[in-house]
């Protein structure tokens, strides 16, 4: 039997400490060798951008594009294909095909849109557990969106934020952000009216737009200890991380193969010749593993760039599938197999 997951029963499955969590838990398993993943594909459709384009920023001459990314956690038990569509008449539309890593069965079809939200968040929570200074508490937030709200919510999981220093191009939007923010967690939210002033005395960068420029100077960073968390561009061709703060941070990655196929914060340096691979120190895996160390005792800046890979997709998605099962929730039907081959 194959379980049917809809966004509307995925969500109150598990709360933001599970997704942390289990991402961690699919990062360890990747990064002790046990697993492997599949970098994310982009096979791009011909056409014109439309007025309503929403599906990332593409390249001359395509209108939208299918993704497709997976990972083989077999401690974890699971197995699986991210595929979606981006930029079409409908938007982004992202399903999970999750196979049982046990007996080869397919175990799931679960919608992505609602999980990917928290998933994300989780992923930069988790690295900003082993990356950020002691004792951070001022956060400076870019971007004030759906995931802004998330990144937050989990950020305040790891670390005891106190401030926030939210910017934002829409000035109304930041303010409301900012004020219903402020009253689900309870904690101060400054809506600020540049990159300069998100970044004072900041403890904890975080950036999660869609813009494809650096949404600061690195010469605006406060000269102290920080973290920095880019989570929101994945192609080689655009970056919110400009080469002067790559080039002076100790840079980590989600999974290594991924991101020199895809981050343009380390693939535009490296072209231009201000940094070579060795830069990038390891990706998640191997921090959580225990392979590489986070901070050193000289460590200034850390970067951690992720654009989401399938290691995290296949351990939250295996997770829910349990608390699923365990709940009785779903819809479960079969396959017609197996089949008599006749003519």
């Amino acid at each position: 039997m194959v379980l049917l997951l809809r966004n509307h029963e995925i969500r109150g499955l598990m709360d933001l400490p599970d997704y942390i969590e289990a991402v961690e838990d699919g990062y360890r398993e990747f990064g002790e060798g046990n697993g492997a993943a599949f970098p994310r594909e982009n096979l791009w459709i011909k056409g014109e951008r439309a007025d309503s384009h929403r599906g990332g920023h593409l390249p001359a001459g395509s209108k939208a594009s299918f993704k497709f990314k997976g990972a083989l956690l077999p401690g974890l038990g699971g197995a699986g294909l991210n595929a979606y569509t981006a930029g079409l008449s409908l938007g982004l539309e992202t399903y999970m095909f999750l196979f049982d890593a046990h007996t080869g069965a397919l175990a799931a079809i679960m919608e992505v849109l609602y999980f990917d939200w928290l998933k994300t968040a989780a992923v930069s929570a988790l690295a900003t557990r082993y990356l950020a200074p002691p004792g951070s508490s001022v956060l400076a937030l870019f971007g004030t969106g759906r995931h802004a709200r998330s990144q937050l919510y989990a950020l305040t999981q790891v670390a005891a934020i106190k401030r926030v220093q939210a910017y934002s191009r829409n000035p109304d939007k930041r303010r409301a952000f900012c004020e219903k923010m402020s009253a689900e967690l309870g904690i101060e939210m400054i809506p600020v009216d540049s990159p300069e002033a998100a970044l004072a005395e900041a403890d904890i960068v975080a950036t999660i737009t869609t813009s494809p420029e650096p949404v600061f100077a690195g010469a605006s960073l406060p000269d102290k200890p920080l973290h920095i968390n880019a989570m929101g561009a994945h192609y080689p061709w655009v970056r919110e991380i400009d080469e002067r703060t790559v080039v002076n941070s100790r840079v980590f990655v989600d999974e290594i193969k991924q991101s020199w196929a895809e981050e343009g914060e380390i693939i535009m340096p490296l072209e231009a010749g201000a940094i070579n691979k060795s830069h990038v120190i390891g990706d998640l895996g191997a921090l959580a593993a225990g392979s590489i160390p986070a901070r050193l005792d000289d460590t200034k800046w850390t970067l951690f760039l992720s654009g989401g890979t399938g290691i995290e997709d296949v351990s939250v998605a295996r997770r829910l599938y349990d608390k699923a099962v365990a709940r009785g929730i779903g819809t479960e039907f079969q396959f017609n197999r197996p089949y008599e081959y006749e003519l």
